[in-house]
């Protein structure tokens, strides 16, 4: 179940890239997705905290954690380095109709690919978002009909984080919500 899941992420993905590969995008206003300067409450925000294996990160009430499949592995493990928070999930399979935040960690002695905004439709930077003690860049984009927000934190020679924020028809999610900077608030490697 998991492996048909993952595969079916997988080929939306290629599907959304390839689709998107043949614009160029253009320039918007950039939505209002800054963080005010108290996070928005999120230190009001409760819930469980989750080990994805070589970080942690918190799950809100009202929000489900989902173990990202391992791509490269022949048994269907779980991939250490990822994980997906649905808003409102009740299901792994909500992650195709609801909004969620997929996470990939980067161990120091690894590198960041910064994501590129041309890879997308109607792009545009955000301001540096602050949670917690992190300082988080990004921008926000469509990709396959649907507005996303691709983020990233950390430097060379330190852990690193990219989280992007994905919308499914009316259910979406801000990087202004209590809820979502409390979560990339959260985020470190695991003890």
């Amino acid at each position: 179940m998991k492996k048909f899941l993952a595969l079916i992420l997988a080929l939306t993905m290629v599907f959304a890239l390839v689709a998107c590969g043949e614009k160029e995008p253009e320039a918007t206003d950039t939505p209002a997705t800054d963080a005010p300067a108290d996070n928005g409450g999120a230190a009001d925000i409760s819930g469980e905290t989750y080990n994805a294996g070589n970080f942690t990160a918190l799950v809100p009430d009202g929000w489900m954690a989902i173990p990202v499949t391992d791509m490269w592995s022949d048994d269907g493990a779980a991939d250490p380095d990822a994980l997906q928070i649905i808003k409102d999930g009740a299901s792994e399979f909500d992650i195709l109709t609801k909004a969620y935040i997929q996470f990939d960690y980067y161990a120091p002695e690894t590198d960041l690919m910064i994501p590129s905004s041309e890879w997308y439709d109607e792009a545009a930077d955000l301001d540096p978002i602050v949670a917690g003690s992190y300082t988080w860049n990004g921008f926000t984009a469509v990709s396959g009909g649907n507005t996303m927000i691709t983020l990233w934190t950390g430097e060379a020679g330190g852990p690193q984080f990219q989280a992007t924020l994905w919308c499914n028809g009316e259910n979406v999610i801000s990087a202004s919500d209590a809820d979502v900077l409390a979560i990339l608030a959260s985020v470190v490697p695991a003890a």
